[in-house]
């Protein structure tokens, strides 16, 4: 009974997601506390630690996937997940509530990161394979980012984030880590299962199944942050997890292993990420206020994605 439980991959993938959801939301609150200790704002901690957290089942995800030699998993991942971070979660997030943009240095610059990041990413995934230079000049670009936060960084408004208490930070962030391990490597094998048993390819459960799996921690994160009038978090997370998603799931996977694929095959994704990131990018640049009219624009975005996915890929 048991074993005939364990094979069926949406078991597995169910078990995964929960594992996931739970390790980063555990990783995530407990980082909160670090950074809330260490005074830096909530643009930082969106944009990095959150961030970083919200990002660590596709670094995961796309780590493990590598090493098994399931490059579209990876590439699908990423560009699957930056999609739905800003097309599913941000248009998500304005069904609850207009946005309102404080222009300062800080958001412009996380913006504008993620642009250069973006592009960078593009322009690598053309040449059909992601070297190990490659990997090391996206680590290098994040240490850059890191320090340039903290010199911008001040630590104005950090006694509103008094929600995230908890003993012993430390101890549980590696639990959580044990958790993330663990749920993205069921993941995974539910997901590879479930491509076979509906028909249909790898990069395609990568870029849909699996990278919207893998952003649950993003949609649920932002939506507590914005409900709770925590709209740098909000706005810091989807910025910050992109750029996670690049350097981190991206970077340590080709140190690892070098990545190969096919770029015939993710041609049109690339460029729907790139113009996604851009059309962001511009709001953000040049508007007071994000109104929920947008939300209908993102989260139709999303489905003309999802419907390119599954009737217009080979």
């Amino acid at each position: 009974m048991l074993d005939s439980l364990f094979l069926n991959p949406y078991l597995i993938f169910l078990i995964g997601c929960c594992l996931l959801f739970y390790g980063s939301d555990l990783l995530i609150n407990n980082s909160i506390v670090l950074a809330v200790r260490f005074n830096l704002s909530k643009i930082f901690i969106g944009s990095t630690i959150v961030a970083l957290g919200t990002s660590l089942p596709e670094i995961v995800v796309s780590i493990v996937a590598n090493i098994n030699d399931n490059s579209n998993i990876v590439i699908g991942n990423i560009i699957g997940s930056n999609i739905a971070n800003i097309s599913l979660v941000l248009g998500a997030l304005l069904l609850f509530r207009s946005i309102y943009l404080e222009k300062n240095n800080k958001l412009i610059f996380h913006v504008c990161f993620l642009m250069l990041l973006t592009f960078l990413f593009y322009l690598s995934l053309k040449s059909g394979d992601i070297s190990i230079y490659f990997g090391l000049f996206l680590i290098s670009l994040f240490v850059i980012y890191i320090l340039l936060s903290i010199i911008y960084t001040d630590n104005q408004e950090l006694n509103e984030i008094d929600h995230f208490v908890s003993d012993y930070p430390i101890l549980k962030i590696v639990y959580s880590s044990i958790l993330i391990y663990f749920g993205s490597d069921l993941f995974i094998d539910g997901a590879i299962g479930i491509s076979y048993n509906l028909g249909i390819s790898n990069l395609v459960v990568g870029l849909t199944i699996v990278a919207l799996g893998t952003s649950l921690p993003e949609l649920v994160v932002s939506i507590n942050s914005i409900l709770k009038k925590q709209i740098d978090i909000s706005i810091g997370n989807i910025i910050g997890s992109n750029i996670a998603n690049i350097v981190f799931a991206i970077g340590i996977s080709s140190i690892i292993k070098e990545i190969y694929f096919s770029y015939n095959s993710i041609l049109i994704f690339n460029n729907f990420m790139i113009l996604l990131t851009l059309l962001v990018f511009l709001i953000i640049l040049f508007f007071k206020k994000i109104s929920k009219i947008f939300s209908l624009l993102f989260i139709s975005i999303y489905f003309v994605f999802i419907y390119l996915n599954f009737y217009n890929v080979n």
